[in-house]
């Protein structure tokens, strides 16, 4: 049979992303001709043999002009039927100038229903309104009306930006869900939420992850599919790496065909939910008005979305496809590697339930069954799945030599210690100099807690410093409270930047890092034979990294366990001082 003509031209956005690779194998399979492009230079999707043609535009949340600039130019010589944008990276700018792309036909959904779809408290609040579950939601735009919300919240919390994709004219930034366990974190992510976009503060809802995929035309389904999150990265909640199609869910199809009726959606959308099988609970996490992270998963049970897109948009109509195949698995390789990695390394706490290995080993063994596919690797297209697993084994290889670095660092550092270099540098020193990188908690506790442990008749100079640029900040508020509660008093306390004549002029110098290790001796070659981490001196069982992170802006508890570490590091010091230095 006399092979059709590729007959129409599609550009899709956001090639980096893997759904972008899964839309273009679609496209190429229903014979379009399909261009990618990106702000990456080397994007998986451009790989792809199903790809005419991959191009480079700046990255639209640097600068949203120069994108849209480049869009313009770019079509006026390529004329596209189509123009399918895959995050809301390339999709809020788009949205935002559809005047300027009148010419050109774009997947996107129009500004109204658009609208409620990205403003994630709009979504809530229609939800609520039509009788869809949702978490308890509270809203704040100023970090002033925290307080008084305080009563109401349970720990966890979840902490949504109320726009994923938030920003203007000099271009968009991007910020995920988070959680807190206690009032400081809860604090710590409020602030951080706010620089992009009013919060929404929600309880916590304990259910696997469940997405309904859908495209609509005018608030009318026209085809619906399900699948579950299987593996989350990162284990807390957030994108899928090993998810499975299932059977529609009645409830949740019908809050999905509630919502997506009421805002009048067309084109793809997925709705998430968390879902408790047992109970039959649910509650409505947010709507994507784009195309989903998991489309391979669907693709793989033959829901064809992209091709079901391209028809609706281009035509306005859509024909029949078959009904999508329940059971089938699919696995995003770096991403489930991540997630491997996490389980090992984690523990079940309040918002996170770490699987047993009995579940890890079982849902590998999935990687056997005949339903079981990649969301990259394709035989008959296969090298981007090749370039994916060339990319995962070198950033794992440079992970590793990182960590053998950082191991090898860890080990010579607590040799120094036992074999008594340190002891004979600090019985031969004058000035002693602790550094961190902001000098008001860790470095700043060093200088406070070692001059309360001399006489006061002492000669040694005890000095601290950072590689922060601004200097005489005061001691971290949260860092005093924890010192007043041990008797030392930190509000005298002043930030010093650190300079060559600063590193010159100490005898000995301890740091808090191996960042800060290698940042000062490129700074000042001969200081390596005199500069010693800190932590290092403690017993491994206490400290095994030998490290002492930095507390700032994180819990109470790291505060605190930061204070007990550098207390027994600067009571090893002391040890290893003379005895006259040492005593009163």
């Amino acid at each position: 049979m006399k092979r059709k003509q590729k007959i129409k031209r599609i550009l899709v956005l956001d090639a980096d992303m893997v759904s972008a690779l899964t839309i273009a194998r679609s496209l190429a399979a229903r014979y379009f001709v399909v261009d990618v492009a990106s702000a990456k230079a080397a994007p998986i999707a451009a790989y792809s043999n199903s790809v005419a043609a991959h191009f480079q535009y700046p990255d639209p949340l640097l600068n949203e002009e120069a994108f849209l600039a480049w869009l313009q130019e770019h079509i006026h010589h390529a004329p596209y039927a189509l123009v399918i944008p895959v995050t809301e990276r390339s999709l809020v700018p788009l949205a935002h100038a559809r005047d300027r792309f009148q010419e050109t036909c774009l997947a996107i959904a129009d500004d109204d229903s658009l609208q409620l779809v990205l403003d994630k408290a709009a979504t809530f609040s229609l939800a609520e309104r039509i009788g869809v579950s949702t978490p308890q939601s509270l809203y704040i735009s100023s970090i002033d009306e925290l307080p008084a919300l305080l009563p109401q919240l349970r720990f966890p919390v979840v902490v949504k930006p109320s726009h994923s994709v938030s920003g203007g004219a000099a271009g968009y930034s991007k910020r995920n869900v988070s959680y807190a366990i206690d009032e400081a974190e809860l604090i710590l992510q409020c602030k951080a939420c706010l620089r992009h976009s009013s919060v929404i503060l929600q309880s916590y809802f304990r259910g696997l992850g469940a997405g309904v995929e859908l495209i609509a035309k005018q608030g009318e389904i026209l085809y619906a599919f399900q699948h579950l999150r299987l593996h989350e990265v990162p284990l807390t909640g957030g994108g899928s790496s090993f998810r499975m199609s299932t059977e529609l869910e009645p409830r949740l199809l019908d809050a999905a065909t509630r919502l997506i009726r009421e805002i009048r959606w067309t084109g793809v959308a997925m709705v998430e939910f968390k879902w408790n099988p047992a109970t039959k609970e649910y509650c409505l996490m947010e709507i994507n008005g784009r195309f989903w992270g998991s489309l391979p998963l669907a693709m793989a049970a033959g829901a064809d979305f992209p091709a079901m897109q391209a028809e609706l948009s281009l035509t306005g109509e859509l024909g029949t496809y078959p009904p999508y195949r329940r059971g089938v698995y699919c696995r995003n390789l770096p991403s489930d590697v991540m997630w491997h990695e996490m389980v090992l390394r984690s523990h079940s706490d309040a918002i996170t339930q770490v699987p047993s290995l009995g579940k890890v080993l079982l849902d590998l063994s999935k990687v056997l069954s005949t339903r079981h596919h990649f969301d990259t690797q394709c035989f008959s297209d296969p090298l981007p799945g090749l370039v994916e697993v060339k990319r995962l084994v070198a950033r794992q290889g440079h992970r590793l030599l990182g960590l053998l670095e950082e191991s090898w660092f860890t080990l010579s550092q607590r040799l120094l210690w036992r074999n008594g270099t340190v002891r004979e540098k600090l019985r031969g020193s004058r000035k002693i100099l602790f550094i961190c990188y902001g000098n008001i908690n860790r470095s700043a506790l060093a200088q406070v807690l070692m001059t309360a442990q001399l006489p006061p008749s002492s000669y040694l100079d005890i000095r601290s410093a950072g590689f922060h640029p601004q200097e005489q900040r005061p001691a971290d508020p949260r860092m005093v409270q924890v010192a007043e509660q041990h008797a030392i008093d930190l509000t005298y306390s002043r930030s010093r930047c650190v300079d060559t004549d600063l590193i010159a002029d100490s005898d000995i110098i301890f740091v808090m890092e191996k960042g800060h290790y290698d940042r000062l001796v490129a700074m000042h070659q001969d200081a390596v034979d005199r500069t010693f981490l800190l932590g290092a001196g403690l017993s491994d069982p206490v400290l095994p990294r030998a490290e002492i992170p930095d507390p700032y802006n994180k819990s109470d508890a790291v505060y605190r366990t930061c204070f007990g570490d550098i207390a027994r590091a600067i009571k090893r010091v002391v040890e290893e001082l003379p005895i006259d230095y040492a005593s009163y």
